[in-house]
């Protein structure tokens, strides 16, 4: 695996953590403010490239290495498993419109689509928080 990798797949998930909890943050780091605001001007954009690496992240590492890693890194592999969770989770949520517009020939998808963004649109800011949560301790086992 490259050694990049890990690096931008962290900064995705702050990326899409601050942007998930931006009112939250926002009350406790005023100074954010301004960068969120400038975050949600490409938010769909983001959410496309955060499903892309949690579907990359989630076959050439959490599946490609699942018999190593539950032997000798289990931690390690379930840090990884709920980072590819709140990701794809995240990215679906903000990539939502992007996705509807490209689908919207489609009924059954875009059904789909709205029930899943339906199911996971309360738990927006809990997300947030726990990928800006699994960012620190992604970068914990990183290091």
């Amino acid at each position: 695996m490259n050694s990049i990798m890990p690096w931008i797949f962290l900064a995705t998930l702050i990326v899409l953590g601050l942007l998930a909890a931006a009112q939250k943050i926002g009350e406790l780091i005023p100074a954010s403010k301004q960068l969120t605001d400038y975050l949600k001007q490409t938010e769909g954009w983001i959410g496309l490239v955060a499903i892309f690496l949690s579907l990359y992240w989630l076959i050439f590492v959490v599946l490609r290495y699942i018999g190593v890693m539950i032997q000798h890194a289990i931690f390690s592999w379930i840090v990884s498993v709920v980072c590819v969770a709140v990701m794809f989770s995240l990215g679906l949520l903000l990539a939502k419109p992007q996705i509807a517009e490209w689908t919207k020939s489609n009924e059954s998808l875009t059904g789909l689509l709205n029930k899943t963004a339906a199911f996971l649109e309360p738990k927006r800011e809990m997300l947030g928080l726990v990928a800006l949560i699994m960012s620190l301790v992604f970068l914990g086992r990183t290091i």
